[in-house]
């Protein structure tokens, strides 16, 4: 029994030990937990894995202070797909979508994630993703959206108050993945998200998370209300959609200037919307009624080459998202993504949570972008169809701000910018702004032009092309009369061995760390178990083996051993693949969108947001269940707003609002 002590009092100072208790769980799931080895309808490749993480993370500050509150925290719900792929180094880009309330999944399933619809209900998995070098972490947030949740009381009213979730959520993500903690990283979305991207870097780069936050780009973005508003007229002139001195470009200046004027009374601060601005994009949008064979149809504010039913005017694009719904909605797929917390249905745009913003009186993020642009450098693209957040709003913005010691871009020379041998866009950089427009692509670039986009990220994050030995990196391009350089293998040049990791010594060590703690525990686990052993093995030599004794009474007495069974279950991580898929497409003309309109949604958020605000669903719970399972497949979008609600008025009014948010 003496040794028996030693070695219970030896495993008893090994539990108590700093390493031991580093090493055990803590409330946090562990990263096997988010893991999801498949996804229904989705086929993989086995020559081109993906390896893909799902689930919600705590992110309510009041867990630091109140750990024991009954109270729902607030989580947000994120996809992480790795890189399939190493360039010069590893990054990591966190994404996130506008509204307000507008989830993730739109940049996941139809723009810059590995996925597209098929046509025939599935999906493919096709080249042009970013996850291609770049591991891609998908945010819904302010939580709430999504599949993030939270209380009812407790949504967000101001970005500070989403920026501090956000810092919760990526301590924790970087507690539960700590190889990311010291790699490259870049923030990235689009529409309202040029309002959350600018306040989320600057909340970072002042905490203490050490996060090393090398950029941040923003599509289309809703950023300088006072520069963007005006411009919806200016911009249909230049596409040569309205003539300049017609009777609808007159009264629609009408508009135009009781905006401006109404902006020019507010001094004391730069807010995020303002009533008299509101229904613009609904005057501007009038230029292009029309009936086609009965139907009254306005222009898609989303993509000008289009036309859409009125009063949606956009809503019902892209004729994706009413797919994207129902494959959302499906159990095996809720189950797959670990996203059985979150009560309900996903719905694209959460019109609640635009509800509780008041942007009337935040101030927009153009008031601290030239801080973040102080510290770290910052892609504005657009694409040129876009009409919600169209680039001559961008360019005015560019042009009226003062960032790094000067106002404007200066002198700097604009660049042609080519991909695959055909004209993308333009380019220009100054003082850590670079600012890109796409050609023929709409609110949503990436939908649209997907390898051209890739090309745009891969050019910005600084990404050595020359160091890459395949994939959609070596697709040409150039800038102005600079191509750029690609890996070329020759016989003293070949790969001898496995890819060189891109890792920092940084993230070599968190690396280690995050393996080493693993090993410590299964130590402690092996010494626990082995402490057991010995303890039976020396009851048993104490008592000896009793075998049935005969008592004389015809009765046995058996001794039946002591026995531990011990059940460990691993699974096995299995690759998901990603398939070549196809290049961009370029559609000219005006189009008609031809979706059944059952299947259409009223949407406000995402870059439509805004614009159909008024479109929204004001409450979720008050309808029976047949209308409540209609509404959770409408995507509500204000037009600039980025935000969709869950309840519509019918009246174009209410339709159009607020902004949308890039979808």
């Amino acid at each position: 029994m003496l040794y028996l002590n030693y070695i219970l009092c030896g495993i008893t100072l090994l539990l108590t030990s700093p390493l031991c208790i580093k090493a055990l769980p803590t409330d946090l799931p562990s990263a096997a937990s988010f893991y999801v080895p498949s996804l229904p309808s989705i086929q993989q490749d086995p020559n081109h894995p993906l390896k893909i993480y799902a689930g919600n993370l705590l992110s309510d500050p009041r867990a630091r202070t109140n750990p024991q509150s009954t109270d729902l925290f607030a989580h947000l719900f994120f996809v992480l797909v790795k890189n399939r792929r190493t360039a010069d180094r590893e990054r990591i880009v966190f994404w996130f979508n506008g509204g307000p309330g507008c989830s993730s999944f739109d940049g996941l399933m139809m723009e810059v994630g590995p996925w597209r619809m098929d046509g025939k209900g599935g999906f493919q998995v096709k080249e042009g993703g970013w996850e291609e070098y770049t591991t891609m972490v998908f945010v819904d947030q302010p939580a709430g959206t999504g599949f993030s949740y939270t209380s009812s009381d407790r949504f967000v009213s101001t970005p500070q108050e989403a920026a501090e979730q956000f810092i919760v959520f990526l301590g924790n993500f970087y507690q539960v993945f700590p190889e990311y903690r010291h790699m490259d990283t870049y923030f990235a979305g689009e529409s309202f998200a040029g309002q959350w991207i600018p306040y989320f870097a600057d909340a970072v780069l002042e905490s203490s998370l050490d996060v090393q936050l090398r950029g941040a780009a923003i599509g289309n973005g809703w950023i300088d209300p006072r520069r963007q508003y005006p411009t919806y007229l200016d911009y249909v002139v230049k596409m040569g959609i309205l003539e300049e001195n017609s009777e609808p470009w007159k009264e629609a200046k009408k508009k135009v200037d009781e905006c401006v004027e109404a902006h020019s009374k507010i001094t004391e601060f730069e807010p995020m919307s303002v009533p008299a601005c509101a229904m613009l994009i609904l005057d501007v949008a009038k230029v292009r009624e029309k009936k086609v064979n009965g139907t009254e149809m306005c222009i898609n504010i989303y993509d000008v080459r289009y036309d859409d039913t009125k009063p949606d005017c956009g809503m019902n694009w892209p004729p994706d998202i009413h797919p994207i719904t129902q494959y959302l909605d499906r159990p095996d797929v809720v189950n797959a993504l670990h996203a059985t917390d979150h009560s309900g249905s996903w719905i694209e745009c959460r019109g609640t949570i635009h509800s509780h913003f008041d942007e009337n009186k935040l101030n927009a993020s153009v008031t601290i972008l030239p801080k973040v642009l102080s510290k770290i450098p910052v892609l504005i693209f657009a694409g040129d169809q876009d009409l919600i957040c169209n680039y001559v709003g961008l360019e005015a913005m560019i042009s009226a701000m003062t960032w790094n010691g000067a106002t404007g871009l200066g002198t700097v020379q604009t660049q042609s910018w080519n991909v695959n041998n055909d004209r993308a866009g333009t380019w220009v950089e100054s003082r850590n702004l670079t600012y890109a427009k796409i050609f023929n692509a709409s609110h949503m670039a990436p939908f649209d032009s997907p390898h051209i986009t890739h090309d745009m990220m891969l050019r910005f994050m600084g990404v050595n092309f020359s160091a890459i030995v395949d994939g959609s990196a070596r697709i040409p391009s150039s800038l102005g009369d600079k191509t750029k350089p690609v890996f070329i293998a020759t016989n003293s040049a070949q790969p001898t061995g496995p890819p060189i990791s891109g890792k920092t010594p940084e993230q070599d060590k968190a690396m280690w760390e995050a393996y080493y703690n693993a090993g410590s525990a299964a130590l402690v686990l092996v010494l626990i178990f082995l402490g057991i052993g010995v303890f039976l093995w020396c009851r048993v030599r104490r008592n000896g083996v009793r075998l049935p004794v005969n008592k004389g009474d015809g009765e046995e007495e058996e001794s039946i051993p002591l026995t531990s069974s011990v059940s460990h279950h691993t699974g096995q991580i299995r690759d998901r693949d990603v398939g070549s898929g196809g290049g961009d497409e370029e559609e000219g003309g005006v189009e008609i969108l031809d979706v059944p309109y059952s299947a259409r949604r009223k949407v406000k958020g995402k870059g439509k947001e805004r614009a159909l605000d008024s479109y929204r669903e004001d409450d979720e719970e008050g309808d029976n269940e047949e209308e409540k399972h209609q509404q959770h497949r409408r995507r509500e979008e204000p037009v600039f707003d980025v935000g969709d609600s869950e309840d519509e008025d019918e009246s174009s009014s209410a339709l159009y609002s607020g902004r949308r948010d890039s979808k």
